[in-house]
């Protein structure tokens, strides 16, 4: 299998069937693999090979594969679209560039075609295509569906919610979260210490949520909140952050463990799982070399996603709509709502990860 898939990765327009069985799924990926010059794109290589990885876990249940893939750097969506093949596809992932999208999902509509943006959500697609799904709803929406699950979690908390004014853009999830609060207290940034200590609460739960998402605002502000609880450790104070906050946890870990703080996110890699690192271990084995270290870690982000779809496809085929489907996530979890009426799929898949004050990770999602 090893030299199978290394094979793949060696060719740009091929197709190949991954097992032998009655039941296959045919499976589209455009993304702009190689350019001109030459020169590999990282990121939709290990998107592709966590899909492959994928592939070879759902085989093992009796469906076939068969994978095509489309360089979309160097190749007209015309030129794709002359592939006979294409109107037989039962899923396609990308392409990335937004007209691209629009040409690939207005061909594929009446077919009944799952078409997943993964990278660039185009919500003037999803309105009239419901075979069209996006993977990373827009900010705005996340942002809701985050004061949502902020709003069910603190439910049965006696909870004292201020806003922290950081003097930049606010955040959607501001506005969100007012939404959802009965009251809300308001604290300036450079606050002192007696100032602070007036928006508090002995007898609440005390739930503080900058206004932006920066990194200067959130070391700053961490910093005079953690040196408030030091001399005051009878204050219940908890922290609400932005997903932007996972980039810095690896230096401000101490203080949002000290400031038992909720980061919401769409997703979220534990490097320190044990399927997370069997995962790394098989990918790296594989391909002789390890995932690249981004954010989100595209090969787990292309195995949750082929693992999901493809496993939904192989149940339901195009008949699948958004039925439940059970797939434990190494990073992206998914849960597909319709976009309106008669839209497309969003995914409003939202939790919170919440870094407690016994130095440990919890992660919390709606029930």
């Amino acid at each position: 299998m090893k030299e199978l898939l290394i094979a793949f990765l060696l060719l740009i327009g091929f197709s190949t069937e991954l097992a032998l069985s009655q039941k296959i799924v045919r499976v589209g990926i455009m993304f702009p693999f190689k350019n001109q010059e030459g020169n590999v794109s990282p990121r939709a290589i290990d998107f592709y090979r966590g899909i492959v990885m994928a592939t070879d876990s759902l085989r093992k249940d009796g469906t076939s594969f068969r994978i095509y893939t489309y360089n979309t750097a160097n190749t007209s969506i015309n030129t794709i679209l002359n592939d006979t093949i294409i109107p037989h596809l039962d899923i396609i992932y990308g392409p990335d560039d937004k007209m691209m999208l629009k040409v690939i999902s207005d061909f594929t509509s009446s077919r009944g075609t799952k078409v997943i943006d993964a990278f660039a959500p185009t919500c003037d697609v999803i309105q009239s295509n419901p075979n069209f799904y996006i993977v990373y709803a827009p900010e705005h929406i996340v942002a809701n569906d985050a004061a949502n699950l902020f709003d069910v979690h603190f439910a049965d908390v006696k909870k004292n919610v201020i806003i922290v004014d950081t003097k930049k853009v606010a955040h959607p999830f501001v506005a969100a979260v007012k939404n959802v609060s009965k009251k809300v207290r308001f604290l300036q940034t450079g606050f002192t210490q007696n100032q602070l200590a007036s928006r508090l609460s002995k007898n609440k739960t005390n739930l503080l949520i900058l206004s932006s998402a920066d990194k200067e605002s959130a070391v700053d502000i961490m910093e005079q909140i953690a040196f408030y609880k030091k001399n005051n450790p009878e204050y219940d104070i908890r922290l609400i952050g932005y997903p932007e906050w996972s980039e810095y946890s690896a230096f401000l870990a101490d203080k949002m463990h000290f400031l038992d703080t909720y980061v919401y996110t769409s997703y979220y890699n534990n490097p320190l799982a044990q399927r997370n690192k069997d995962f790394q271990k098989a990918y790296k084995q594989l391909f002789n070399k390890d995932m690249d270290a981004t954010r989100p870690v595209m090969a787990l982000f292309g195995f949750d996603c082929g693992y999901f779809m493809l496993k939904a496809l192989a149940r339901y085929g195009r008949d699948y709509a958004g039925q439940d489907v059970y797939a434990a996530p190494l990073q992206n979890a998914f849960q597909f709502k319709t976009f309106g009426n008669s839209g497309g799929m969003m995914n409003h898949f939202v939790q919170f990860v919440h870094y407690t004050t016994d130095n440990k990770i919890e992660l919390i999602k709606l029930k």
